[in-house]
Order: C-alpha cells, then structure tokens, then sequence
C-alpha cells in the first residue's frame, strides 16, 4: 500500500484560503481559553474580596484609635480624681504610688 504523501500548501494558498484547524487543536484552544476564563475571575473574586479585607481593617483600626483614645480619658480623669496609681479591676481598689 501507498503512502500518499500530503502536499504542504504554499504561503500563498494559506493566504487565499482558510484554512481549518484539527479538531484537537481546537478542543486545546478552548481548553485553554476556559482556563484563562475561570482564573480571570477567580483573580477578579480575590481583588474584591481583598478590597473588603482592607476596608474591614480600616474600620477595626478606626474602632482601635476610638477605644485607645477612651481609655486616655478615662484614666486621665480617674488621675486627676484619685492622683497616680494603680487599679485592681478584680477588686475595685486603688493603691496609690508615691
């Protein structure tokens, strides 16, 4: 049996004429665009929830400067109330330090 040997087109017949990949080939191509798809929006689902993340940690560090900014007053005025010292939460009481 013959092999029949297959004619490689010249630039000009590619030129001039479509040309149709393999099935294969194009299965591959799509393959690999779905890919690029899903990790285009999987990077896209990680920005957002970055920006969250970030925004979320804008508002604890607000809440942190809120609370550290009370607790100066507070004990600001229980100073001037009770002069330096230290306080047993436990226990209520003041020592005073000298």
């Amino acid at each position: 049996m013959a092999i029949k040997d297959k004619k490689i087109p010249s630039p000009e017949t590619i030129k001039t004429n479509p040309q149709y990949f393999a099935k294969e080939e194009l299965q591959e191509i799509k393959n690999l665009r779905l890919e690029l798809n899903n990790l285009t929006g999987q990077m896209g689902a990680l920005y957002i929830n970055k920006i969250k993340l970030e925004e979320a940690e804008n508002l604890l560090k607000k809440q942190l400067v809120s609370l550290e900014d009370k607790e100066s007053k507070i004990a600001k005025k229980l100073s001037d109330k009770y002069g330096k010292g230290s306080i047993d939460l436990e226990t209520g009481t003041f020592t005073p330090t000298e």
